[in-house]
């Protein structure tokens, strides 16, 4: 198949121009004709003006986003189907059979994979039975939670927790005493995730809430791991980054560090999940070092460029893998150093330029 067409949601999405650009070297590097169709609910998402056509859908979340998407694969004919937006996951990989039915392999692992990873309780628990979690507990109302919280340290040492359901970081905190409310708001940018029990308390005060992880604090340093897995589940490629500068929650500024313990670690939770093509898993090192797992989450990363930038172009390799094509191992160059930047397109009156 010479020519291919690929369908992809999450055009808005800080990693959608380096995934589109993954796509198109690896494929002008066979020689071959791509056409990339996206689709973002957000009618100004400024990957569109990096595809070849592009479609406004509904958000994951709504009961028309499937009839959608089916109705796009009709009308585009893609032969394959990515998406790396976390709500969109679960819905498309429970619809897989009907959106194959119109020709377009999907890209994303199986259901029952992406709906444990979607709930981090699930999640920490298997990562327990491996050696790889954070000591942690498992909170639904205050009393338990405060009592968890101290349980892990608290004051002595800073704690953490997040919702077992959630999304990029929504939710997260890191409890530390002494944290100054006057400093920080003066003197830090709003995503400061630092503050202290006393004051969440009184957040979560006359409220329900939600299940909660609450987590020992991690000093270590922070790494991602994009993997490719094939069809079967099996590892193919497993790169750690260590993220040195992050920003609301995205890495800045990203190096290659090839740790045996944080690849083990990788492969053994995405084994015991059956994830499958892309995944990204992230680790901290707790106070001996060891890789602690902090996420699993099942698609791309949005700094995949990172390890495209140092010979693995994952999007490519996991599009060939899809379409059931010979692939090989790449040259990783280690060490390599990603530092991320902004970037514009202008429109005007039906135009648009760079």
């Amino acid at each position: 198949m010479n020519d291919i067409t690929i369908l992809t949601t999450g055009a808005g999405s800080p990693g959608a121009a380096g995934i589109f650009r993954a796509l198109r070297t690896g494929a002008r590097g066979e020689g071959r004709n791509l056409k990339i169709i996206t689709c973002d609910m957000d009618s100004d998402a400024y990957g569109f003006h990096l595809a070849d056509g592009y479609h406004v859908i509904p958000a994951g979340t709504e009961p028309n986003f499937i009839n959608n998407i089916i109705e796009i694969c009709r009308k585009e004919k893609p032969d394959l189907l990515f998406s790396w937006v976390d709500p969109e996951l679960l819905p498309i990989a429970e619809n897989r059979e009907f959106i194959e039915e119109s020709g377009a392999r999907v890209l994303i692992s199986d259901a029952d994979a992406i709906e444990t990873c979607i709930d981090k309780s699930k999640v920490y628990k298997l990562a327990a039975e491996l050696g790889i979690a954070p000591e942690f507990r498992i909170t639904d109302n205050h009393k338990d939670f405060e009592t968890a919280v101290r349980a892990l340290g608290y004051p002595n040492n800073p704690v953490c927790f997040k919702p077992a359901k959630s999304y990029g970081g929504r939710g997260f905190r890191v409890l530390e005493p002494g944290s100054d409310r006057l400093k920080a708001f003066f003197n830090e940018k709003p995503d400061n995730t630092r503050t202290t029990l006393e004051d969440i308390l009184t957040i979560f005060e006359g409220t329900e809430l939600p299940r909660l992880m609450v987590m020992e604090y991690l000093p270590g340093k922070e790494y991602t791991v994009d993997m490719l897995l094939d069809r079967e589940g099996k590892p193919v490629i497993t790169i750690p980054r260590i993220r040195s500068r992050v920003k609301l929650g995205i890495s800045n500024i990203a190096r290659l560090e090839k740790n045996e313990a944080v690849i083990g670690a990788a492969e053994n939770i995405t084994g015991a999940l059956k994830l499958r093509y892309n995944a990204n898993i992230q680790f901290k090192l707790d106070n001996k070092g060891r890789p602690k797992l902090i996420e699993v989450q099942p698609r791309l990363a949005g700094t995949t460029a990172a390890s495209v930038g140092a010979g693995a172009n994952l999007p490519w390799l996991a599009a060939k893998l899809a379409l059931g094509e010979e692939i090989r191992k790449p040259e990783i160059n280690w060490n390599t150093t990603t530092k991320r930047f902004w970037n514009e397109v202008h429109t005007n009156g039906g135009k648009e330029w760079f």
